[in-house]
């Protein structure tokens, strides 16, 4: 059977340069094959020489541990040495042989350290003829050496001490209790004063690595635990939503938790996904539809009416549309709403955001100062900013007629309009077939380019009202058309944030509502009506600033990761459905 080393091949710092790295540990094993016969009741596995590799023979391991009857899950008592490895580096990384000698002495062994109990995974198994065993263990990104030597452990004759640790694998999970010194190399150990204890046995050799994209995604669980920077990018991830929930708690914002099921899945532009629910007291064949939320955006105005000036929401949202790199159905929006913010307010808000994070992430991160060093990304305020029509204008060498963005009129002169001009670009008309698919469509195909060219985030601004139903609107100057108080914010092409000023009046958020379903015909994703949002809207809603940012793209962004599985902690759903 062919070796499999432990995936890793970066530095683990845990508090101190000493730290072993998991590609040292790696390197230390040597590629053997072995195997041994099926186990039959009272079976053991072949006793483990210098020569054999105990890292991995697994072939028939799960028989002959149940053969055996040993105890394999036992329950974790409370243990008052024990200590996180993390922690252990912390204390005594930067003391020498001689200062940790005089910690301590050992009433029984007479032996100089710190007594401390160590739990972890096995990542390597080193013996040393039959009364000497070298240990890495790892707990998180730390690990440790232990020591297990058969002179150590009192009252431990040769049969019970090989009896011991010749059942143990690579990737065991063990407790390991003894004392804290170094070798005469300099190496952090714990050198064991009593039998190690298995507490959960790894029943399969551990890959050097999973090459398969659709294996990785499939076997997450492994993925995770072979690939370091998989894991690197969950950490950082967490850092970024922690920021995020920090910096709007110090502003006062109020975090809060809306329905995700309603029976209207309003607040975007999507196709939400429909389930049934058994109505209460009305029998069991009885059902009602309901959605999944798009967005959180209607319930946080809401609340907004209700007195609190000041809410944010970080949580997950469902959209039944395609998969691609940067799309999985389900993912996590952060949105925040305030009361009497205007669009400059925003604007001044993200760019202190955004400029904030990242400073803190490149002190704090290394995955995202690596990817933001090597990327050349500059996240300095004040950021750019680009007009959606007239760069639109300059980049097709036309103006606009104002019935074309005029959303108030009959769509059909603007929508033949919009086609003559699509085909004379050569550009495909999308479908469904609407002014707001058709200009947006031209805002990818010709203000794209500009924003993909980008080392630094670019304000998109002055959206045509069709574009924007929930976003305030005023007439654009000299023109008879109307333009949205809203911004998109793009760094290196990719859309991180969508901001406006709320429509806070029920008679034109109706108007706009009814021009959406214009829309709703031929275009699943086009705006619902919510008349019970509407109904809340006639309490008064103040004016208001609302805002909402990606956290899947801006882990993506940040991180450097190409496909948003790898910023989901269990992939996309594709991966997800068939997870094993």
């Amino acid at each position: 059977m062919a070796m499999f080393l432990y995936p890793s091949i970066r530095n683990i710092t845990c508090h101190s340069a000493a730290t072993r790295t998991f590609s040292s540990i790696a390197s230390s094993l040597t590629s053997q094959s072995s195997s041994h016969n099926s186990s039959t009741k009272g079976a053991k596995l072949p006793s483990l020489r210098p020569a054999h590799n105990v890292n991995a023979d697994f072939k028939g391991r799960k028989e002959a541990l149940l053969a055996s009857e040993r105890v394999m899950y036992p329950v974790i008592l409370d243990e008052p040495l024990y200590q996180r490895i993390s922690d252990i580096r912390k204390k005594y990384d930067h003391m020498s042989a001689e200062e940790l000698a005089t910690l301590d002495v050992h009433p029984h062994t007479g032996v100089g350290g710190r007594k401390l109990t160590v739990r972890g995974r096995i990542m390597t198994i080193r013996a040393q003829g039959n009364r000497l065993l070298f240990l890495d263990i790892a707990q998180e990104e730390c690990q440790i050496q232990a020591i297990y030597r058969l002179n150590s452990i009192p009252a431990m004759d040769d049969e019970r001490f090989r009896n011991s640790w010749e059942w143990l694998r690579r990737g065991d999970f063990v407790s390991v209790t003894g004392i804290v010194s170094r070798t005469r190399t300099g190496e952090l150990s714990v050198r064991a004063t009593s039998e190690i204890k298995l507490l959960s046995p790894c029943l399969h050799p551990i890959p050097l690595t999973l090459s398969s994209e659709q294996t990785r995604s499939h076997n997450r669980t492994v993925d995770l635990l072979v690939h370091s920077a998989a894991r690197d990018i969950l950490r950082a991830r967490a850092f970024v939503l922690t920021y995020l929930r920090t910096f709007f708690s110090a502003r006062d914002f109020l975090e809060v938790q809306t329905p995700i099921l309603s029976d209207v899945a309003g607040g975007a532009n999507a196709r939400p996904f429909v389930t049934h629910a058994t109505v209460l007291g009305a029998g069991p064949d009885s059902s009602s539809l309901l959605e999944l939320r798009i967005a959180p955006e209607l319930w946080l105005k809401r609340l907004i009416i209700s007195g609190f000036d000041r809410v944010f929401e970080i949580g997950q949202v469902f959209r039944n549309e395609g998969i691609d790199a940067t799309h999985n159905p389900e993912f996590t929006t952060c949105e925040f709403y305030q009361a009497f913010a205007s669009l400059d307010d925003l604007i001044s808000l993200t760019e202190e955001l955004l400029s904030g994070l990242v400073q803190s992430a490149v002190e704090k991160v290394p995955a995202i100062k690596a990817n933001i060093h090597a990327k050349g990304f500059k996240f300095d305020a004040p950021f750019l900013r680009v007009d959606f029509i007239s760069t639109l204008e300059e980049c097709i060498g036309m103006t606009f007629p104002d019935f074309v963005l005029n959303s108030s009129e009959d769509s059909e002169d603007a929508k033949q309009f919009l086609e003559r001009l699509f085909a004379v670009e050569g550009i495909p008309i999308p479908n469904p077939r609407t002014v707001a698919r058709m200009l947006d469509k031209l805002c990818d195909y010709y203000i794209g380019p500009i924003l993909d060219s980008t080392k630094t985030p670019v304000f998109l601004m002055n959206f045509p009202e069709v574009l924007s139903p929930l976003a305030k609107s005023a007439k654009a100057d000299g023109k008879d058309y109307r333009i949205a108080r809203r911004f998109e914010l793009y760094v290196a092409g990719k859309e991180l944030v969508n901001a406006y000023e709320e429509e806070n009046s029920p008679f034109a958020q109706r108007r706009k509502f009814e021009l959406q379903l214009r829309d709703r015909e031929v275009d699943a994703e086009a705006h619902a009506t919510d008349e019970g949002y509407l109904a809340s809207m006639e309490w008064g809603l103040p004016p208001t600033g609302g805002w909402g940012i990606g956290i899947d793209r801006l882990v993506m962004l940040l991180t450097g990761a190409e496909r948003i599985s790898d910023v989901l902690t269990f992939g996309g759903i594709k991966g997800v459905v068939g997870q094993k």
